[in-house]
Order: structure tokens, then sequence, then C-alpha cells
């Protein structure tokens, strides 16, 4: 079962993303795929099988710090 805090920020990534599926460059914004990440890391919590979860939670923590350096370098 999710924390409470788990599940306000799914709700609230839920809330962002809905209606941005309409924008045909959304979620190829490096900023778009940090929170595509963070919503998949967290919900891989749920993942009972810990090798999928490791490999998922190390998936999306490369794709976070790239996108991060993209939109530092936006800056």
């Amino acid at each position: 079962m999710l924390s409470k805090s788990a599940r306000d920020f799914i709700l609230q990534i839920t809330n962002y993303f809905h209606g941005h599926w309409e924008d045909p460059e959304w979620g190829r914004r490096p900023v778009n795929q940090i929170l595509v990440s963070l919503a998949i890391h967290e919900l891989a919590n749920g993942i009972q099988d810990s090798e999928a979860r490791e490999q998922l939670h190390t998936l999306t923590d490369k794709v976070i710090s790239v996108n991060a350096q993209r939109v530092a370098k936006e800056k």
C-alpha cells in the first residue's frame, strides 16, 4: 500500500498529465521526461519483484540525471 504522500504525489502527477498528451511535443522536453520518470520511479515501488523494481529505478534514475543536465544547460 502506498503512503499518503506517495498517493498525493501520484495524484499531482496525474493531474499534471491530464490533457498534456494533446501537445505533440509534450513528453519529449527534458522537464517532461523528468516528470514521467519520477512517476514511473514512484510507481515501481509497488512492484513485488525486487529485481524488476531495481531495474526500473536504475533506468529512471538515469533518465532523470540526463534530463536534469539538459535542463541545467538550457538556463
